[in-house]
């Protein structure tokens, strides 16, 4: 039996009903019943399965990347299966801000160095994009993405505190971390 999930575009903002237990609800024990979701709930990328397992990234605890599926849906999926807290209101989110008691976003080039689990949220130009932060290092940060590049991977390099390397007039807006995300670097 296919469950269809609702797929959002990269400008839209998550509808509060989509909470973690919403989340959680629509996608009972397997990723595999959201690959079978109808053709029109798809974005631009086609024919996109899995891109990586989710035992592939995030220390083997990450959720499958599909690449044919809107960025906010990985972040989304990922948090309601941690229980790490309702992303609602990706874009929305300003500079140190805790959000629900759980979630606080953090700005680029603050001092704050994002960990795995991070959601990186890229601003500007006429829609946005986010990734998860899989592994940070001296040099930049590795996410794993949906809905851009085709390997389902980014890497955003760091030149002092800042953040580069965002997709075309955006810019590396911050990072929203969970209370409930206890992974470090």
């Amino acid at each position: 039996m296919a469950i269809a999930i609702p797929v959002l575009t990269a400008t839209a903002v998550l509808a509060p009903t989509m909470g973690a237990g919403a989340a959680a609800a629509a996608v009972p024990g397997s990723e595999q019943s959201i690959q079978s979701a109808p053709e029109s709930r798809i974005s631009h990328y086609s024919g996109g399965g899995v891109t990586i397992r989710g035992n592939k990234w995030l220390g083997g605890k990450g959720v499958n990347v599909i690449r044919s599926r809107q960025c906010t849906e990985l972040a989304t999926r990922l948090y309601a299966k941690k229980g790490w807290g309702s992303l609602n209101n990706i874009y929305g989110m300003r500079t140190n801000r805790v959000y629900g008691g759980k979630l606080t976003f953090h700005r680029n080039g603050s001092g704050y160095v994002p960990v795995p689990g991070d959601v990186l949220v890229e601003l500007g130009g006429s829609y946005q994009h986010v990734a998860v932060v899989n592994k940070v290092t001296k040099k930049g940060i590795q996410t794993v993405e949906q809905n851009a590049m085709p390997n389902g991977r980014h890497f955003y390099p760091l030149k002092g505190k800042k953040a580069f390397g965002a997709f075309g007039p955006r810019h590396v807006g911050g990072y929203i971390h969970s209370k409930k995300n206890k992974n470090t670097n």
